[in-house]
């Protein structure tokens, strides 16, 4: 079978202050259509990704949706497949300063704040909607029943909104994430409605907490409506999940050991995620969700995006069609 590629652009701009630039949007877009890439995942919220985060800022910048939608069209984008969001990063138009899945008062406020993805995503010929499950590992809190109750009572929540306008809710485990084993992944993902909320996987992430990626997606098969396909160069051998602010100490500081880039290019020689099998496994078992491809911690993004669509398009796709 053909999977449904696309490519995120969480990584394309470090500035905080250059992207809102309507020119810094085509190019971006320009650069992945000529890699192979006609759909593109982007990150919820405003900060550097605005307009495209939020439809309020999207019609400010581009006058409707649909102006966004004919601007990506033009430069070879057909859909912006999916969205991505984190609960803990503040949410400045709504003087949310980091919202919690585990704490039940916040529920509402996230529900309301992803309701406009309901409408936003079919506009833009998407339609997952994917979320970061849970919280970073803390001392004070656990993987245990009542604890992911409380968090699939949120995710439910939002699963059973999304659904009547066709959008899947996808939960997302990073490598810094409370949930440290599938197991931790299978509790929440039963306490969860099976029609209106399933998983995202993120292969790298899988693998820098020293879990199989392909073993994840045999083993979750049922409930995979959305992949994140990229490479991993390290894996976290000193659980350093566990310091302060890991995305900053860990992941952008690089840990005790100063590693200069957890992530790669998915034909990276020191990959240690087997992209190949990644994706013979999903072509095997059916997957019909979107494959997004990222290029986390590339120091030329647009690089990244042309050799990653080189090997998607003469090693992956070519497999496909074999």
């Amino acid at each position: 079978m053909t999977l449904r590629w696309s490519y995120a652009l969480n990584q394309w701009n470090n500035g905080h202050d250059r992207f809102v630039l309507r020119e810094a949007h085509a190019n971006a877009f320009k650069t992945l259509a000529i890699s192979g890439f006609d759909a593109v995942e982007i990150p919820c919220g405003s900060g550097r990704w605005e307009p495209l985060g939020r439809k309020d800022w999207i019609e400010k910048f581009y006058g409707s949706v649909a102006g966004l939608r004919a601007d990506m069209a033009a430069c070879g984008i057909k859909a912006a497949s999916s969205f991505l969001f984190n609960p803990a990063e503040p949410i400045f138009e709504e003087g949310a300063y980091g919202l919690s899945v585990l704490n039940p008062a916040d529920h509402g406020r996230i529900v309301n704040t992803l309701r406009q993805y309901a409408e936003l995503l079919p506009a833009l010929g998407g339609d997952t909607l994917v979320v970061r499950a849970l919280p970073n590992w803390s001392e004070k809190a656990s993987v245990d029943l009542a604890t992911m109750q409380v968090a699939a009572d949120g995710w439910n929540a939002v699963g059973a909104m999304l659904a009547p306008h066709g959008v899947k809710l996808a939960l997302n485990f990073d490598c810094v994430t409370m949930a440290r084993t599938g197991d931790d992944m299978a509790l929440l993902l039963d306490l969860c409605d099976p029609e209106t909320v399933g998983l995202s996987l993120d292969t790298a992430d899988a693998a820098i907490m020293g879990l199989d990626p392909v073993a994840l997606m045999g083993r979750f098969a049922g409930r995979l409506v959305h992949v994140q396909l990229k490479n991993a160069l390290e894996r976290d051998t000193l659980g350093e999940y566990r310091l302060p602010f890991p995305d900053k100490f860990m992941l952008a500081g690089g840990g005790a050991r100063k590693v200069a880039r957890w992530y790669g290019e998915l034909e990276s020689e020191a990959g240690i995620v087997d992209i190949a099998a990644c994706h013979a496994a999903l072509v095997a078992q059916g997957y019909a969700g979107w494959v997004v491809v990222e290029s986390d911690q590339s120091p030329v993004p647009a690089t990244s995006a042309m050799l990653n669509g080189w090997f998607v398009k003469n090693r992956l796709k070519h497999a496909e069609l074999a």
